[in-house]
């Protein structure tokens, strides 16, 4: 019997007990969608995982690097600049690579001085430096980049330090202070951010108890005035998109071992994230696979309905099988066609459970802080798992359809 007339025949037969094959296919489609939805919910959680730990907010990954001082004297250690503007700027210029920030721009810039005015008390503060600020003012000026750019010895502070040295805020713009024993001439007064508890504690306990800034000067000036303090011995380099990021990395290394300023006076080398997230997305990717592994379990279930449905097709057709036995069908055809049909039912119901699978995660994932992600594999899995289950579990129907006695069938 031609394999096209077995399968013309095996889809005839599920047709004619068309919900019989529904309710058994029910079982795989609600398996595979089961499967499907953690495996792309699943998917969705390890990329916001990995891209939060290596991403910043503009979707760029990074890789740190470090510098590390082998044998020095004290005195030549104040010398060290490991990674000054220039190499940063030739660092900027390699392929692959978007931006190069110093540790020092990596954090919110916080430090504690001493703030006084004239004869009045000194006291403990924090301040900031930054290129230019844009905070809300209650007299005169935020801080501009042509400040930073002439490192000039300005300051803006906020309002609850201004009131405890002048008598209102006018009064205080042009006047010279000192911070850290450095004169500095205040341009600005901007609203405090600090909190209730904040100002509660320093009514309590007076100035410093805060770690938000009272006060900000330029960048540029900061760096003129604390050489050693504004040294960088680390950096964070930003890939483009798309770049390969081990073998970029393994260029700015090369570089700056080459090129470094303090080459002779230690090592540079980077922490290898790759490896890390590998590893972590191997073990998010084992938690996915365990749950997936539970949910399958209405899998083997559905499969037993299959075998099930099988064995009753082939008991209400045993004179079907005999009639076809005595006029020439072979055993392999007949097992060829129950083979066929368990396959067709999970095979469908595989197919109608990933596009239900597809359609459970994106409405789930409306819910959660993640979106789900599809993958071709997902789908290939999906399949081949349907076709294995309609394989396995209608072989011994089949096998039992195709070796009826046919003189026992027909008499």
């Amino acid at each position: 019997m031609k394999l096209i007339e077995i399968i013309k025949s095996s889809f005839t037969s599920l047709r004619m007990n068309g919900r019989r094959t529904f309710l058994t296919m029910f079982g795989i489609i609600i398996g595979i969608a089961a499967v499907i939805t953690i495996l792309s919910l699943g998917n969705g959680f390890r990329q916001k995982t990995l891209d939060e730990l290596v991403k910043d907010d503009q979707g760029r990954q990074s890789q740190s690097f470090y510098f590390n001082v082998t044998s020095l004297e004290e005195e030549d250690y104040q010398k060290l600049n490991p990674f000054n503007d220039q190499i940063v700027t030739e660092l900027e210029e390699l392929p692959g690579v978007d931006e190069i920030k110093l540790d020092s721009e990596e954090s919110d810039p916080q430090v504690y001085a001493s703030f006084k005015q004239g004869r009045k008390d000194k006291v403990d503060i924090v301040y900031g430096y930054e290129e230019e600020t844009d905070l809300p003012l209650l007299a005169g000026r935020n801080l501009m980049k042509a400040d930073n750019q002439a490192k000039r010895h300005y300051l803006i502070i906020d309002e609850h330090l201004a009131a405890n040295y002048f008598e209102d805020f006018q009064a205080a713009i042009n006047q010279s202070v000192d911070l850290d024993e450095q004169p500095y001439t205040i341009v600005g007064i901007f609203q405090s951010q600090m909190s209730e508890e904040d100002l509660a504690n320093q009514d309590s306990f007076g100035f410093g108890t805060s770690s938000n800034p009272q006060a900000y000067i330029p960048q540029a000036s900061y760096k003129r005035d604390h050489p050693q303090e504004s040294k960088n011995f680390g950096i964070t380099a930003y890939f483009e998109e798309g770049t390969n990021i081990k073998s970029v990395s393994k260029a700015i290394a090369d570089y700056l071992k080459d090129h470094g300023p303090d080459k002779d006076n230690g090592e540079y080398g980077y922490y290898d994230t790759s490896e890390m997230m590998a590893e972590i997305g191997k073990q998010l990717d084992m938690v996915t696979l365990f749950i997936s592994a539970v949910a399958s379990i209405s899998l083997f279930i559905a499969g037993i309905g299959v075998m099930n449905m099988m064995y009753i097709s082939v008991s209400e057709r045993t004179r079907e099988i005999g009639i076809r036995r005595s006029i020439g069908a072979t055993q392999t055809s007949i097992q060829t066609q129950f083979l066929l049909e368990g396959i067709a039912i999970t095979t469908f119901g595989g197919l109608l459970g990933y596009l239900l699978g597809l359609g459970l995660a994106a409405l789930v994932g409306n819910f959660l802080p993640f979106k789900a992600v599809y993958d071709l594999k997902s789908a290939l899995i999906s399949v081949a798992i349907a076709v294995l289950i309609g394989l396995v579990f209608s072989y011994f129907p089949a096998r039992q359809a195709a070796r009826k006695n046919v003189v026992e069938i027909l008499r």
